[in-house]
Formats: structure tokens, C-alpha cells, sequence
């Protein structure tokens, strides 16, 4: 049974007082420049880049825009450690929100939005008066994201909420001057996190794993892999293939297509083939890692060429999407993702303080705010603290972290019908013991 006292993290979901409602309302519509510092005591009033990289442009604006005033008319911080005036004296914990603000991607800068609009819903439920949060503009640039890592620090950041991309994380882990300092990151790249650095994020490893131990619990052994020839695609087939033999099964066929290829027509033929004559030995149970327009594209290929109708399709977190469901060859299949409750809730009461839908990460980023703020009111995010192993409850259910810094999360699995999608597989309430 997990333990929830020593957690001190046991629930993420409390409705909101009215005065918070009233605060975050005023903020729904802010500008897409990083905002002034925010605390509970005053509250306000990487995919493909589309153009040059800004850090030059973003750098100049440093020095300049710490003169004055933001464009709401706020005062940005003076040199040293910032402290707001009605907490002069009092001891406060600060926390750097590094997130990518004026990335030249217009999706980018919109994710980044709404995971400072999730953080601040962790501040105002979760954090004691002397919370402040110094949100910095990382633009997406690696150069820009160290100068601003060391703006927060000099301002009194104990440890960082972000980077969102891996590559900003690890030149942050190999910086000197902010070795030491806790990184709470929102990259999915496993490969970045250890030391001090803590990966938020749902990992595409995490759900192949969960996805391939019931698919064996559920009596197949075989597996195989259609998706994308990318970065991501290799990492997803890799895990595919190390679980499967963990669990004892075989994965009989892999068939890569270019990323984002309309229909793939000769890999499904090949695939298709290779699956029929596996299917003579049992079930096959087939990953496809794609998601939306893509996804109704490749998913009605195996059944083209001829794939037995006992074969199961899988995938990701990316099918948690009622507007692929009513795809005929998506039926039965199964998906890993969170628990939906608390999400949903979560959801409703974003929009009722911003009028418009979470952004993808905005419920990650609450809980890692969430917990960062519950464990660090002592002023500090404590190693022994943060892999607690019984870990944590947040709106994505039950996560904690291990030792190298990637976090271990309880999810659950759904299938597809024509009624939608049914959840056949709670996320699970505790961990074993072990981790590593």
C-alpha cells in the first residue's frame, strides 16, 4: 500500500478559493511574453522551429526589460534577490520558471502558456504565502535558456520548474555556476535527466511498458511495430522491443515509413505479411505510435493488406482522442494513458478560469509545480524527499521518481468502441517496492 503521510503530496485536486478564482480569471488573456514575478500574496493583473532561431534578439531584451516595467505595467525585478515588498523580512521560497515563451512556433509558445497558466493553479492551491514563482523566457534556445537560468538564480531561484525541451535541460546539467540546483524538466528524453535533474514527464517508454504488460497478461506474446522513421519512433520500437523481452515475448516484425507520409503503402504490405505468417503461432499485438489525421491514414493499411482480425492494434497516449475513435480499424484497440477523473475535472476548471482548453502539458506542469511546492516549504527539494518510493497522487495519477531522475507512473489502459473508449484497466494505487 502506497503511504500518503511521509508523501506529504496526497491529493492535487481542491477546488479553488474565490479570491484565486478572481486572480487567475484577470489572467487568461496575458501577454505572451514571460510575466512578472508571481506569488500568492499579490497576484497579477522543441518541435520544427518556423524561422531563425531569436536568442540573439532575446538576449538583448534582457538587460533592457529588467529597467523598467512589463507591458502590464508590473515591475520587473531589480538586480539580487528578489523579494515582493509586502514580503520584506519574511523567509520565501522562489521558485525559475524556465519555459519557452517567445518560441518562433506558434504551438510551442502556445504549450508554454498554458503550463504557466497549470503552475500557477499549483501556486494558489497549493503553495503557503511566501511562494514566489520568477517566470523566465527560455525562447526555445539553449544559449538563452542558461543566461536566464542564471537571472533566476541571481534572483533567488532555489531550483527550476523546466526547461521543456532536452536539449535546454542538458546544457543547463553541465553549466557550473547551476550545478547543484534541483531541475524539475518537461522533456521526454529519459537520456537528459540524473544528478539534480528530475524529468516531470510522461514518458513514450513508460506507456510502451504499460501497454506490453497487459497485452501479456492478456495472453499475447507477440508483438510488432509500425511507425515513423524519426527520433521518436526509433526510441518508441527500442522500448517496444526491450519490453517485450522482459516480458518473455518476441517482437516478430518492425516496419519504418518517412515521419508524416500520407499512406505508406509498401511497409504495410510487408508488415501485413510478416504478421499472417506470426499469427499461426498465436495472437499479435501491433504498436502504432501515431495519432489524429496520420493515424486514420496508417491504422486502415493492415486490414487492407489483409491483417487477420484477431490481431490487436495499440497505442500511445496520442489515441486518447474521441476524434479518432470512429475509425472502423480502431476498434477493439487498446491505449495507455492517465487516469481520466482528476483530468477532467482539472479541465473544467481551467476553462472556467481562462476560457479555452488545457494546453497538453498544463496538467503535467501542475503537478510538478504541485509537488515541488509541497516538499519545498522547508526551502529546499530534498533528493531523499523527491524519490520517496511510494511516490506521489497528482491529476495524472500515481508517479514517483527513481534514483536517475526519470519518474515511474501508474497508467491505465482503454479500448475503443463504437460507444468510445472504456476504460479496462485502472491505473494502479501503489508500487512495488523496488525501483531503479
Amino acid at each position: 500500500m502506497t503511504s500518503w503521510a511521509p508523501s506529504r503530496f496526497a491529493g492535487l485536486a481542491p477546488s479553488l478559493v474565490l479570491t484565486a478564482f478572481l486572480a487567475l480569471a484577470g489572467c487568461a488573456t496575458g501577454p505572451s511574453q514571460p510575466p512578472a514575478p508571481i506569488s500568492t500574496g499579490q497576484p497579477r493583473v522543441e518541435p520544427e522551429r518556423e524561422t531563425v532561431d531569436r536568442g540573439d534578439e532575446r538576449r538583448g531584451s534582457v538587460h533592457d526589460s529588467a529597467i523598467l516595467a512589463d507591458v502590464n505595467g508590473m515591475p520587473l525585478p531589480k538586480p539580487g534577490r528578489f523579494t515582493p515588498e509586502y514580503l520584506q523580512g519574511r523567509d520565501i521560497v522562489r521558485a525559475g520558471v524556465l519555459l519557452p515563451f517567445s518560441h518562433p512556433n506558434a504551438n510551442v509558445r502556445a504549450e508554454a502558456e498554458g503550463m504557466l497558466a497549470g503552475i500557477e493553479m499549483a501556486l494558489f492551491d497549493h503553495a503557503d504565502q511566501e511562494f514566489v514563482l520568477l517566470p523566465k523566457d527560455t525562447a526555445g534556445s539553449q544559449s538563452v535558456a542558461v543566461e536566464v537560468a542564471h537571472e533566476a538564480q541571481r534572483e533567488g531561484a532555489e531550483f527550476f520548474l523546466g526547461p521543456l525541451f532536452g536539449s535546454n535541460v542538458a546544457v543547463l546539467n553541465t553549466d557550473m555556476a547551476l550545478a547543484g540546483m534541483p531541475i524539475v524538466g518537461f522533456s521526454n528524453d529519459r537520456t537528459v535527466a540524473g544528478g539534480s535533474t528530475w524529468l516531470a514527464s510522461i514518458t513514450p517508454e513508460e506507456e510502451v511498458r504499460t501497454l506490453v504488460e497487459y497485452a501479456v497478461s492478456r495472453g499475447i506474446r507477440q508483438f510488432a511495430y509500425f511507425g515513423p522513421q524519426s527520433d521518436i519512433g526509433s526510441r518508441i520500437q527500442s522500448a517496444l522491443q526491450f519490453h517485450v523481452q522482459m516480458a518473455g515475448g518476441s517482437l516478430v516484425s518492425s516496419a519504418y515509413y518517412p515521419a508524416g507520409e500520407g499512406s505508406p503503402t509498401s511497409e504495410a504490405q510487408y508488415l501485413a505479411k510478416s504478421i499472417n505468417q506470426a499469427s499461426a503461432n498465436g495472437r499479435v499485438a501491433v504498436l502504432i505510435p501515431e495519432r489524429g489525421t496520420q493515424l486514420r491514414r496508417v491504422a486502415p493499411l493492415l486490414a487492407y493488406y489483409g491483417v487477420s482480425r484477431s490481431v490487436k492494434l495499440m497505442g500511445l497516449s496520442g489515441w486518447n482522442d474521441p476524434g479518432i475513435w470512429r475509425e472502423p480499424s480502431l476498434s477493439e484497440g487498446w491505449f495507455v494513458a492517465p487516469p481520466q477523473a482528476d483530468l477532467q475535472a482539472f479541465e473544467s476548471r481551467y476553462r472556467r478560469i481562462y476560457g479555452q482548453a488545457p494546453s497538453s502539458l498544463a496538467s503535467q506542469a501542475y503537478d510538478a509545480a504541485a509537488l515541488a511546492m509541497q516538499l519545498a516549504k522547508d526551502g529546499e527539494l530534498d533528493r531523499e524527499e523527491l524519490t520517496e518510493r511510494d511516490g506521489f497522487y497528482g491529476l495524472n495519477g500515481l508517479f514517483r521518481f527513481a534514483p536517475d531522475g526519470t519518474s515511474e507512473r501508474q497508467l491505465a489502459i482503454y479500448e475503443i468502441s463504437s460507444e468510445g473508449a472504456e476504460e479496462i484497466q485502472p491505473a494502479g494505487q501503489s508500487f512495488e517496492p523496488d525501483i531503479g
